[in-house]
């Protein structure tokens, strides 16, 4: 027996037509609800990949009839769903703690997914913490029937690279991008947009550019240290394109008080996933917008997730046309070693050869499930690109989006929009590299003219002003032994400043002793003691 156990609330919506019974979440560029339910009315096994594929938007789907049941995730997993084969029953649900909390389901450990999250906070494919509960990968669905399941992938972000000049590619670019926002703005209509805005490209573009669309009802904020360089640039185009502008002070008191709330504990329960830890900056400033009724409650928030990923900022540079004569071995190995030195190095003293090559060896056998194995050189960006797609950015950083819908709201991510994905999988590497092309296009459009000298982007700053001269002297004897005092001093600097100089003050749930305790343990960022503290709650063996 299959068992659907999905509420209806806001977000869920239920549909029932004769023998058929669908539920969905999220919004659907393509096909109304009415189309959806006549293609399900009718639709067979072999049908379901091309359909679900079909469908643009952001959506979780569930669909059950007589001898057929399907659930599938979008192309980015912006809303996950579960599975659990518990004795002879499946049972679905968006909620993993529902699935976990049936009496007979086995909480066995999986001790790989736990590595997995210790070193990058996340788990590798399919996996969560428990072995027996399933979680769809991006661009999935899952085909039930009777007592059989069939995982099927019906979309990857991987292709063949189109080598089209560097003009072309940027008109098309810049085609793409006004049609996404038009259709955006199109389905929200007259609702509220609120913008979280900083000094960054994505955020700077989403503003811009529905200001030149002629969008009217739209507010923009910006959180962190009091007089930190995001806020001052943020304001300032704000200011320019004629929007409301808000700033959200963070200090170290507000952020420990919040921390300590129930609230905030509520919140870690709504967006678990067993397949990562929660994603907690500017948690506090939804709420301190919410309760001085700042925002509509039927307001969308668009955020500039995950722009810098999707037009190259994470483009595996190391790949740059020097290593025409490298074999297959060490073309994989520099893959690998790439993904494992950008997402699987919370702690450096968890980076023994022993993890490294456990990691290495899951991570390889899910990029080669999904990809194959290594064919054409231009293609191998996208293996790293692939991987940190299903992985890292749609089980942590597209869970974003949970903390919007913890407060009620809804949300849009026009960089993760089906057309940017099927545009910048096939980009060039040589055009990603930098994000010269997305650059380019924001330069040659400037939209609203915000993109001149006069705004400066990205243009770090040290707050507060106090710590500053101490940070110098002590940077001084670093300085002195090139690269090795180079990275010397980044680690540095993680144990004994980052605590104060982190803008979005995501480090002040944990104490500085602390922090200056695990010096030896080669920290990277705040994520490396929450994943440390999420973990303590899964013992190895609990049934």
């Amino acid at each position: 027996m299959i068992n659907i156990n999905i509420t209806t609330n806001k977000f869920w919506k239920k549909y029932n037509k004769n023998n058929l019974t669908i539920w969905i979440k999220g919004y659907i560029y393509s096909h109304s609800i009415d189309k959806i339910i006549e293609i399900c009315k009718d639709i067979k096994k072999n049908e379901v990949s091309s359909f679900v594929k079909s469908i643009y938007g952001h959506f979780a789907l569930v669909v059950q009839k007589n001898d057929l049941t399907f659930i599938a995730v979008d192309k980015i997993r912006s809303t996950p769903l579960f599975f659990a084969k518990i004795k002879d029953d499946f049972f679905i649900d968006y909620d993993p703690k529902n699935l976990v909390k049936f009496n007979q389901f086995h909480k066995t450990i999986d001790e790989n997914a736990k590595l997995e999250v210790a070193m990058s906070g996340f788990t590798i494919g399919n996996k969560t913490i428990y072995k027996n509960l399933h979680s769809l990968k991006a661009g999935e669905l899952v085909l039930f029937q009777y007592d059989s399941h069939e995982y099927e992938h019906y979309y990857k972000y991987f292709g063949k690279v189109d080598n089209k000049s560097f003009d072309e590619h940027l008109e098309k670019l810049s085609e793409v991008t006004l049609n996404i926002f038009q259709k955006m703005l199109n389905q929200i209509g007259n609702r509220q947009i609120i913008i979280p805005l900083s000094s960054g490209y994505d955020s700077r573009l989403i503003v811009s550019i529905l200001s030149h669309l002629g969008a009217k009802n739209v507010k923009c904020y910006t959180y962190g240290t009091p007089g930190n360089f995001e806020a001052k640039i943020a304001k300032k185009i704000a200011q320019k394109i004629g929007y409301e502008w808000k700033f959200i002070p963070l200090t170290y008191k507000s952020e420990k008080k919040y921390y300590s709330t129930s609230e905030y504990y509520e919140y870690l329960e709504f967006s678990e996933t067993f397949s990562s830890v929660p994603f907690i900056q500017s948690l506090s400033t939804i709420k301190y917008l919410r309760d001085m009724d700042w925002i509509n409650q039927d307001a969308v928030f668009i955020n500039g997730l995950s722009g810098d990923f999707i037009s190259g900022g994470h483009a595996d540079i190391k790949n740059k046309g020097k290593y025409e004569d490298e074999s297959s071995k060490l073309r994989k190995e520099n893959i690998l070693n790439q993904l494992i030195e950008k997402h699987f190095s919370l702690w450096g003293t968890l980076k023994t050869k022993h993890n490294i090559n456990k990691i290495k060896n899951n991570l390889w056998n899910e990029i080669i499930k999904g990809c194959g194995d290594l064919g054409d050189k231009s293609q191998d960006h996208l293996f790293c690109e692939y991987s940190e797609l299903i992985d890292r950015q749609s089980k942590y950083v597209i869970k974003k989006q949970k903390i919007y819908e913890f407060y009620g709201y809804d949300w849009k991510l026009p960089f993760w929009d089906d057309q940017y994905l099927f545009f910048w999988q096939k980009v060039p590497l040589n055009y990603k590299l930098k994000q010269k092309l997305y650059i380019e296009m924001l330069k040659k459009n400037n939209y609203c003219d915000v993109w001149g000298d006069d705004f400066l982007i990205n243009k770090k700053t040290i707050t507060p002003k106090w710590i500053i001269p101490l940070r110098f002297i002590c940077k001084i004897p670093f300085s002195l032994f090139g690269k090795v005092g180079k990275h010397a001093w980044k680690q540095f600097d993680i144990n004994f400043f980052k605590y104060f100089t982190s803008i979005p003050h995501t480090w002040d749930m944990f104490s500085y002793i602390r922090i200056i305790k695990d010096i030896f343990k080669k920290p990277r960022n705040s994520v490396s003691w929450q994943t440390e503290d999420y973990l303590k709650m899964f013992k190895e063996s609990e049934n």
